[in-house]
């Protein structure tokens, strides 16, 4: 290698390799700035402890950093020794070069490291076989698997670098073929020959030694495998093939699992027919998996579980394979989910997480865990400084519940625009896309190939119990989880003496080693795919600035910053970082075996006894519910329409007393204080809630009007005016501090809406005068001025989560501020609506991203949530408050289009979510009564004849439909009564109102004798305000005091008389 390649591979050296020798560093000091602050520039090095820690981190400070950052390549290379592991950039031997369309193309470029690697696999299998009967390997086949999979890992590696040449190379004029393919074929001779090359990996010399540490790693570990299926053969032979030889391996899948150590990685290895699972870990701890699930069965389950047999070699391991086959009928699929019930309860019981739907297989009726690593996972450092102390409390209580397994249904990865993915056991669904988008290669094999940022689609695992195509809706199946759950949660706890004993399955975990994940392997494998851009490929430092994001959760967990140096390391060979602890010891060991210093964890095993010692019926009762509530959260998430639950409405002789309303909404605070987690001047707490009105999840709440603890705070302040019990304004106060501390750290709400952040402002605005608190005022002011400046970002358009919420909730804040930056919102809100308006048939409308993206519709909807009337309305709203008669005739057009719906034969709009327009409901969120509300206020602006024949049949509706269906605000009977009590006050009829108030009397009695039925299915209540108990107190408030109680269904403004 000459000294000129020399010196410009020393670029790629990582930062540690640069600290030695550095009083010899000559550069450009003044010219560093620049990359000095963008490194310290970004989160969360902003706070100069954090910068100061990852200094500390490298044993070095901001003076020596900016040294190296401006060190001349002549002088680090001259530091440095030189790099020999680049040798092969200038080996000129010639290289197979591969064609086709769908083929790695790229990995010739680099054939002088990969083609001698695979030649050395092969002589090493050929080396194994000379002193065998029967040979161990067929080789070339073996081999031509293994490469094949080499090269297409490469040209990975490679893509976005080769993308950024190609478009530079044409840019340059340098493709002179005729067409699209021999220009790129024309690119890639040019790169395949000896100075091409050398230019690439001069240039990007990070992407030369990644691809150096990649495939020495892969010749390396498959040269190990090798000899361990020789050395091995026997003792495979007698646990796996009934003592029968297994003959000649035919075939090798390599890389079935993220690498770790050294890039090592499970695989697949087949004698014919015959397949094993190669684990380059230690089974035991799946050894002692195994014969907790014998003592199980023998203990007697009813339905008999089922371990993966297992071979541990110490340093290795190997797995029974099991093939994925489906349920033979409908009660096979049944007893698959009973038994997934006591998987749920043993898996809770052994503290495990990571049990996402890779690690299970539905072996018929009997699901099977192929990975349980990451069993009795240990306490980590306890020291999120971004949580209150309620949330931590609350945090806590769900980490060791059932949702901690990684078993039951969850959304996770969600963005901000609300997409998201489950991955879970039980939950992960086919046709799924990735929520998070990541790069791919378009125009492959031609000049116009280029990155594009996609969400891709997902693999569906082998996990569910039937065929991939056929469907399962996991509510069905509630009951059996929950039956094999509850016997099993009973046979455990019932012989918990001898399950915990000394020489008890318990016990037996003890010194044997469990991984531990710091953070999802998702965040360490989008570091490692976006570490090879090519603009962090050029100098080691920048992709050192690029693996920093580990350093982001240090803001939220100081506690884990000693594990970054270990997880930097093993980022820079290219595995997903790998820490373990023994389940009773409480030290953490990094990759190479070594304890992370500083890091101390509480170990898992004596925890997983202490909970069973304290397991009884209410435990077995909270758990039931998270099971339940998961099952329910993921029906919302994923069907299209479900049953909503209905009561039987008593008739009663008149309406209720103000008082006996006010007493019940106590009631439903009284639970509410009860259900809260507190402490240190801050509460929050657990229960079905959504993003957006979308990713419903069992959790803490998120801080969100909608389905928040917003809507909660608001209900207990609206109460405590109405009580004078301090309590209930306590209360409300502490939940504003939680409110306040999430909206402040980000994520969990979107920017717009009635369920964003606008929806948060008028809730905070109004809290600002019960609680006589201005600093909530200020509060409402800051998330305003976030939604303005997010506000061309909307896709939703509608008033749960889009621009017609942002008018509708930010009308509390202009109130109190007219001018101000919730004037700008609604006039940018008004705006977008109209840039975003699609023409109709008949007038125009919008079609929220929710539904336009899970193909829900073909055309914008009815109703008020979701739909056009709820548009219309708000665009009447602007028009009213900045009298503009551009939304006024964007008003009358959206209303057009929606009349155009109206069914004169059904009497009702129809619901275009049913192919057939029958299947409609009758609610706030879709039906009559949101247009109701609707109609109600664009009654100024269109007048009386335009609306009256829609109120009427509304009206109709409702009382037809409307009533007995929950007691939510949102599609229940808390909604349609307070409806028809607004209608009574704009249209001053006091029948209207005096008609609410019975039904307010009748549902008042039928919380006492059936409990609250809130807008869940399967029974479930949850804390909040629109489907939750919350909103049931509200619409008891209202009924009460409705001149005082401003009606949250339309966000309305208190002293806004005769307006919805």
């Amino acid at each position: 290698m000459d000294s000129d390649l020399a010196t410009r591979l020393a670029a790629a050296a990582p930062l540690a390799e640069r600290l030695h020798g550095t009083d010899a560093i000559e550069g450009d000091a003044p010219a560093a700035s620049a990359r000095l602050d963008r490194w310290r520039g970004r989160e969360p090095f902003t706070d100069p402890r954090h910068w100061a820690a990852r200094l500390a981190a490298e044993g070095i400070d901001e003076t020596l950093l900016r040294r190296l950052l401006a060190e001349s390549p002549r002088s680090l290379g001259a530091r440095l020794d030189p790099p020999e592991w680049g040798a092969w950039i200038d080996d000129d031997a010639d290289v197979p070069v591969v064609t086709g369309e769908q083929n790695p193309f790229f990995a010739p470029v680099a054939g002088r490291l990969v083609y001698p690697a695979v030649d050395d696999v092969r002589r090493a299998l050929t080396d194994l076989g000379k002193d065998h009967e029967v040979a161990p390997f067929d080789v070339e086949p073996v081999v031509t698997r293994l490469a094949d999979e080499l090269l297409w890992v490469v040209h990975a590696m490679m893509g976005r670098t080769m993308a950024l040449r190609l478009a530079l190379s044409r840019a340059r004029g340098d493709l002179t073929a005729d067409d699209a393919a021999g220009r790129f074929d024309q690119f890639m001779t040019m790169t395949r020959e000896p100075g091409g090359r050398r230019d690439l990996f001069a240039e990007h010399p990070v992407l030369a030694r990644q691809l150096t540490i990649a495939v020495t790693a892969w010749r390396d570990n498959t040269i190990r495998l090798a000899r361990r299926i020789v050395a091995d053969a026997d003792d495979l032979a007698r646990t796996f093939h009934d003592g029968t030889p297994l003959g000649t391996v035919t075939a090798i899948e390599a890389g079935a699992g993220d690498g770790h150590r050294g890039g090592q990685s499970v695989a697949i290895v087949h004698w014919g027919d015959t397949r094993i699972v190669y684990k380059p870990r230690s089974l035991a701890v799946d050894v002692r998996f195994a014969r907790l699930i014998a003592w199980c069965n023998d203990a007697g389950l009813t339905l008999p579980l089922r371990a993966v047999r297992c071979l541990d070699r110490g340093d290795h391991g190997w797995a029974e394979y099991v093939a994925r086959e489906s349920c033979a009928d409908a009660d096979a699929v049944h007893r698959f989910y009973r038994r997934q019930g006591s998987l749920l309860a043993i898996l809770g019981l052994l503290r495990a997480n990571d049990m996402h739907a890779e690690n299970l297989i539905a072996a018929g009726e009997v699901p099977v865990l192929v990975d349980v690593e990451t069993l009795l996972q240990p306490r980590l450092p306890d020291d999120n400084t971004q949580l209150t102390p309620a949330e931590r409390l609350a945090h806590t209580a769900a980490a060791e519940s059932l949702l901690q397994t990684g078993l039951l249904p969850t959304p996770v990865w969600v963005n901000r625009d609300g997409d998201s993915v489950d991955l879970s056991g039980i939950g992960h669904r086919p046709g799924q896309r990735g929520s998070i988008p990541v790069p791919v290669l378009t125009g492959l094999g031609t000049d116009t190939m280029r990155v594009a940022m996609d969400r891709i689609d997902l693999d569906t695992p082998d996990h569910r119990p039937v065929d991939e195509d056929a469907e399962l809706h996991l509510l069905d199946y509630a009951d059996d989880l929950a039956a094999g759950y509850e016997e099993t949660h009973r046979l455990l706890r019932d012989r918990r003496a001898e399950l915990s004993a000394d020489d008890g399955p318990l016990a037996a975990f003890a010194g044997t080693r469990v991984r531990v994940l710091l953070q999802s392997t998702i965040v360490y494998g989008t570091l490692l795919r976006t570490g090879f851009h090519p603009d962090v490929l050029r100098d080691g430092l920048d992709r050192e600035r690029h693996l920093d994001f580990l350093w982001r959760r240090v803001a939220r967990t100081p506690g884990l910053a000693a594990a970054i140096p270990a997880e930097r390391r093993d980022l820079w060979r290219g595995d997903i970082p790998y820490f373990t602890t023994d389940p009773d010891g409480d030290v953490l060991y990094d990759s190479d075996d070594a304890p992370v210093a500083g890091l101390a964890v509480t170990p898992g095993l004596p925890a997983a006894m202490e909970a069973l010692r304290a397991w009884d019926d209410d435990h077995l009762r909270d758990q039931v519910a998270v099971i339940r509530g998961s099952l329910a959260a993921a029906t919302m998430n994923t069907a299209a329409r479900f049953d909503y639950p209905r009561y039987d409405l008593p008739t009663v002789d008149g309406p209720a007393s103000a008082d006996a309303l006010v007493e019940a909404a106590a009631r439903v605070g009284d639970r509410l204080a009860a259900d809260a987690y507190r402490d240190g001047g801050s509460a929050q707490w657990l229960g079905l809630s959504s993003q957006m009105g979308r990713n419903w999840a069992l959790g803490p709440l998120t801080p969100d009007l909608f389905n928040g603890a917003s809507g909660v705070a608001l209900f207990l302040g609206e109460l405590w005016r109405a009580t004078g019990d301090d309590r209930y304004r306590t209360l409300a106060a502490e939940a504003t501090v939680t409110i306040r501390r999430q909206i402040a750290r980000g994520g969990g709400i979107g920017a717009h809406g009635m369920a964003g952040l606008p929806g948060v402002a008028y809730a905070f605005a109004r809290l600002s005068d019960l609680l006589e608190d201005e600093s909530l005022s200020h509060a409402a002011d800051d998330a305003t001025r976030t939604t303005l400046a997010e506000t061309g970002r909307d896709g939703e358009f509608d008033v749960i989560s889009g621009a017609a919420g942002t008018i509708a909730a930010l009308r509390g804040v202009h109130a109190r501020r007219p001018g101000g930056a919730a004037t700008d919102a609604i006039r940018a809100a008004a705006d977008h609506l109209l840039r975003t308006a699609a023409p109709q048939a008949t007038g125009i409308g919008w079609t929220p991203g929710l539904i336009a993206d899970n193909d829900l519709a073909d055309r914008p909807l009815s109703g008020f949530g979701h739909g056009v009337g709820g548009i219309a309305w708000a665009l009447g709203e602007a028009a009213a408050l900045l009298d503009d008669d551009r939304y006024r005739r964007a008003a009358y057009d959206a209303l057009a289009y929606e009349t155009g719906l109206f069914d004169p034969a059904a009497k009702v709009w129809k619901d275009v979510r049913d192919p057939d327009g029958t299947a409609t409901i009758c609610a706030w969120c879709h039906g009559a009564t949101g247009i109701l509300l609707a109609r109600l206020g664009l009654r100024d602006l269109v007048g009386d004849e335009a609306v009256t024949g829609d109120v009427a049949h509304a009206l109709t509706d409702m009382r037809r439909r409307g009533l007995g269906l929950s007691h939510s605000l949102c599609h229940g009977d808390a909604g349609t009564i307070d409806a028809m009590l607004t209608a009574g006050i704009v249209l001053d009829r006091a029948d209207l109102r005096e008609e609410a108030a019975r039904h307010a009397a009748a549902m008042l009695r039928t919380t006492d004798t059936q409990g609250y039925v809130c807008g869940l299915p399967f029974g479930q209540t949850a804390p909040s305000l629109m489907v939750g108990l919350a909103g049931i107190g509200h619409g008891f408030l209202r009924v009460a005091d409705p001149h005082t109680v401003p009606s949250v269904l339309t966000l309305a403004v208190p002293g806004a008389p005769k307006r919805p």
